[in-house]
C-alpha cells in the first residue's frame, strides 16, 4: 500500500503537471506553427527553407519533432537578402517553398501565422479539463481536507462508535486575490512571447522564461499550501496539529494572535506557532476554543487580548 501511495504521488505531483504542461504546448504550437504559404502580397519578408534539422520526439514545444532550419530572408522593401536560423515554424516540405513573414529583427524570424489563433482558443478547455482531471488524481492524497469540504457529517468517535465525534477540524489559508492577478498575468506573457521563445529574440524568451516561471511558482504555491498547509483539530480532548497531539492537561496556555496564528504553549516544551489562518478560520477556532478549551485561552486584538 505505501508502494501505491508512493506512485500516485509521483502520478499526481509530477507525471500529470508535466504531462499537461506538454499537451498544451503541442495544442499551442500545432497551430501555432501553420504559416501562411499561398498569399504572400501583404507579407513584408518572404522566408525560404534551405536545409532542416529534426529534434525530437519530446521538446519544450511538446510532441512531436521539431526542425531547426537555415533559411534566406527577403526584405520586400528594399531587396535585401540575408541568411537565418529558425526553429519550430518551418519543415522540411517547406524547403524551396516561399512562406509569409511579418518582421525580420536582430536575426529574429516572424512568420505569418493564420491559426495561432485556434490555439490559444484551444487551450482555454483543455486547461479546464486538465485541472479537473488533475484534482481528481491529487485530491484522495489529502482526506482530511477532502472530508472537511463535504456537507457536515456526524464523524464516530474511534473508541466509541455510538458517539459523534464532535473534533472541529480547521484548514489554513485566506484568499489572495493578487495571486490570481499575478497568474492571469503570467499566462498572458506565456500566451505573448513562448512562440518567439529560444529563436534568437533575447526579449521574447526573457519575458517567456520569466511568464513560465511565474506560472509555475503560483501553482506551485497552491499545490503545497493544499498539501502541507496548517491545520488544527480542536476536541473536548485536546488539540491536534501535524506535528503533535496534546491534551488539554498538557496544555498550559492557548493564544490566537492578531495576525490569526494559534500559539499554543505546552506544560513542557517551547510553543508552538500554528498558521496563519484565514479570517474565516481565525472565528471558527475561537467559537471551538470556547467550546471546548480546558486551557487559557486568549484571542489578540486591535483593543487587546480577550479571554476565555
Amino acid at each position: 500500500m505505501k508502494a501505491i501511495r508512493i506512485l500516485h504521488k509521483i502520478l499526481a505531483f509530477l507525471i500529470i503537471p508535466v504531462l499537461g504542461y506538454l499537451l498544451g504546448a503541442t495544442i499551442f504550437n500545432y497551430f501555432s506553427d501553420k504559416v501562411e504559404t499561398e498569399d504572400l502580397s501583404d507579407a513584408s519578408h518572404i522566408i525560404v527553407a534551405t536545409s532542416c534539422d529534426r529534434h525530437g520526439p519530446v521538446t519544450l514545444r511538446g510532441f512531436g519533432y521539431v526542425y531547426e532550419c537555415r533559411a534566406t530572408v527577403a526584405n520586400k522593401v528594399n531587396g535585401n537578402v540575408v541568411t537565418a536560423t529558425a526553429r519550430g515554424f518551418l519543415r522540411p516540405e517547406l524547403i524551396g517553398k516561399q512562406v509569409a513573414g511579418e518582421g525580420f529583427n536582430r536575426g529574429d524570424l516572424y512568420p505569418v501565422r493564420p491559426y495561432a489563433g485556434w490555439g490559444m482558443v484551444l487551450l482555454l478547455p483543455f486547461g479546464v479539463l486538465w485541472f479537473y482531471v488533475y484534482i481528481k488524481v491529487a485530491w484522495p492524497l489529502l482526506p482530511e481536507r477532502r472530508k472537511s469540504r463535504r456537507k457536515p457529517v456526524r464523524y464516530q468517535r474511534p473508541d466509541n462508535p455510538a458517539e459523534p465525534d464532535r473534533t472541529v477540524r480547521v484548514f489554513g489559508g485566506h484568499r489572495r486575490v493578487w495571486m490570481v492577478v499575478v497568474l492571469l498575468i503570467g499566462c498572458v506573457g506565456t500566451f505573448l512571447y513562448s512562440s518567439s521563445a529560444f529563436q534568437d529574440d533575447t526579449v521574447a524568451t526573457v519575458a517567456a522564461i520569466v511568464s513560465w516561471t511565474v506560472v509555475v511558482l503560483v501553482i506551485a504555491n497552491v499545490g503545497w499550501r493544499l498539501v502541507r498547509g496548517p491545520m488544527i483539530a480542536i476536541s473536548p480532548e485536546g488539540l491536534e496539529w501535524r506535528e503533535a497531539n496534546l491534551s488539554w492537561t498538557e496544555i498550559q496556555e492557548v493564544r490566537l494572535t492578531r495576525r490569526r496564528v494559534l500559539v499554543i504553549q505546552p506544560r513542557n516544551g517551547k510553543a508552538v506557532r500554528v498558521g496563519k489562518f484565514g479570517t474565516e478560520q481565525a472565528t471558527r477556532i475561537h467559537v471551538a476554543m470556547g467550546h471546548f478549551s480546558q486551557a487559557t485561552y486568549a484571542r489578540e486584538s486591535a483593543s487587546g487580548p480577550t479571554s476565555t
